[in-house]
């Protein structure tokens, strides 16, 4: 990270060194369901939140929420809706907030538009576009080609758990990154 290697074994490792992962599968690695949006969003930065007596600041907890909401465009009747209750689209933009209210400086989308419509895909390829514009590093893990070729700066190949190629975006093309997907190798 920055040119220093890390040893990460464990979520606290991963966030001490500003690394958050919005995994492939959201309802069961990424929110509690059954809670609300508000509890999701906040989950992370509780420590945060805490004042000396180690009491939580609703008021600092309730602005974070509302900006998190505003900013990611949240379709939701209000904080406390579980978010069990939202489209796949929304769920995907809590995960996503709660991570943002941390220290990040590289966020891994894995299969970030696995289960949601067009219209909630084109809002996520947004947000990060914008993240990645503001400096924020990208990490996008994705089975959809269309979407690798589409988002990528830089493309990393793999077959059977290798690195086969590295492709810069504007050279990448389908054939080519099919070809080291399937074992291809350089030449």
């Amino acid at each position: 990270m920055n040119g220093k290697k890390v040893d990460i074994q464990s979520p606290t490792d991963a966030l001490e060194h500003g690394i958050c992962i919005i995994p492939e599968d959201r309802k069961t690695q990424g929110l509690i369901l059954d809670s609300s949006v508000a509890n999701n969003i906040s989950l992370p930065i509780i420590d945060k939140l805490r004042n000396h007596l180690r009491l939580i600041n609703k008021t600092k907890e309730s602005q974070i929420i509302s900006k998190s909401i505003d900013d990611l465009t949240i379709k939701t009747p209000s904080e406390h809706q579980q978010a069990k209750n939202l489209s796949g689209g929304n769920q995907q933009k809590i995960v996503l907030a709660k991570w943002l209210n941390t220290d990040c400086h590289l966020i891994i989308f894995d299969e970030p538009t696995r289960g949601i419509d067009v219209g909630a895909k084109e809002e996520i390829y947004k947000l990060m576009r914008t993240l990645a514009d503001t400096g924020i590093s990208i990490i996008m893990i994705s089975s959809e080609l269309p979407e690798v070729l589409g988002m990528s700066d830089r493309i990393m190949v793999m077959h059977n758990g290798e690195i086969k190629s590295q492709i810069e975006g504007d050279q990448a093309t389908s054939e080519k990154v099919m070809y080291f997907a399937t074992g291809g190798e350089t030449s």
